[in-house]
C-alpha cells in the first residue's frame, strides 16, 4: 500500500494515498465484487479507476473489513463507517475523509495558470488578502471546491457564494456559503506538500 498520511483527531480522520500501483495490483487488493467492478469500469481512464478502487482500499482498512462505497443522486459518497465522506483525486495522490460532522476535502496539482483563472473564482474582498499570490490562490480554490462538497449539489457561484477569509499562519482559516436564505461558517484547514495543494472544510459546530 501506498498511505503516506494518515490523521486521526476529535473532527474527523484523514488519509492520503500516493498513487504508484499499476491497475491489476490495486484490483488484486480489493477482491472486488460483481457490482463494484461495474462501478469501476464506468470510468474511461486507468487513472481514473485507479482512484476509483483506492477510495474504497481506504475505506476497507478503516474500517478493518470490506465496505460498501455508494454515491447519492447528486454524486455524494456514502459508506457505513462515517456519518460524512468526502473523497478528491488529482494526478497521483487520493484522499478520504470522514467526520460525524459535514466535511469536505479537496486536493489540485499546481496550475500554472492559477493567475488567468483566479477572475472566475476569487470575489473583490479576497483580490484584497490573495495580493495575486499564487500559493493563496491554490489554497482559496480548494477551499471552496471543498465547501461546495457539503452542499450535495446546491446551485452556488464559487465567486458570488463562496467566501475564503484571509489565511493565517500554519494555513487557517474560515469560510462561508451564503445564499438569499441563509449562511453557513467553516473552519478550513490548508496543506501543501509536493506540488499539490490541500483544503478540508467542516462547518462549524
Amino acid at each position: 500500500m501506498s498511505i503516506i498520511k494518515i490523521k486521526k483527531n476529535t473532527e474527523y480522520t484523514l488519509v492520503i494515498w500516493k498513487i504508484e500501483e499499476d491497475i491489476n495490483s490495486l484490483l488484486n487488493q480489493l477482491e472486488p465484487t460483481k457490482q463494484e467492478i461495474k462501478e469501476i469500469n464506468r470510468f474511461k481512464t486507468n487513472n481514473r479507476k485507479k482512484q476509483n478502487i483506492i477510495s474504497r482500499l481506504i475505506i476497507n482498512q478503516l474500517a478493518n473489513k470490506k465496505v460498501k462505497l455508494n454515491y447519492s443522486e447528486n454524486g455524494v459518497p456514502l459508506c457505513s463507517i462515517f456519518k460524512h465522506i468526502s473523497i478528491s483525486h488529482s494526478k497521483n495522490y487520493c484522499t478520504v475523509i470522514g467526520s460525524e460532522n459535514k466535511i469536505g476535502i479537496d486536493i489540485q496539482y499546481y496550475k500554472k495558470n492559477i493567475l488567468e483563472i483566479s477572475p472566475k473564482f476569487i470575489n473583490k474582498k479576497e483580490k484584497t488578502t490573495s495580493n495575486k499570490n499564487k500559493e493563496t490562490l491554490h489554497f482559496i480554490w480548494c477551499a471552496k471546491e471543498a465547501i461546495y462538497k457539503t452542499l450535495n449539489g446546491t446551485s452556488c457561484s464559487f465567486k458570488e457564494n463562496i467566501y475564503i477569509e484571509k489565511i493565517k499562519n500554519k494555513h487557517i482559516t474560515s469560510g462561508y456559503y451564503q445564499n438569499a436564505k441563509n449562511t453557513i461558517k467553516y473552519d478550513v484547514y490548508c496543506e501543501k506538500f509536493e506540488t499539490y495543494f490541500m483544503a478540508i472544510a467542516i462547518i462549524k459546530r
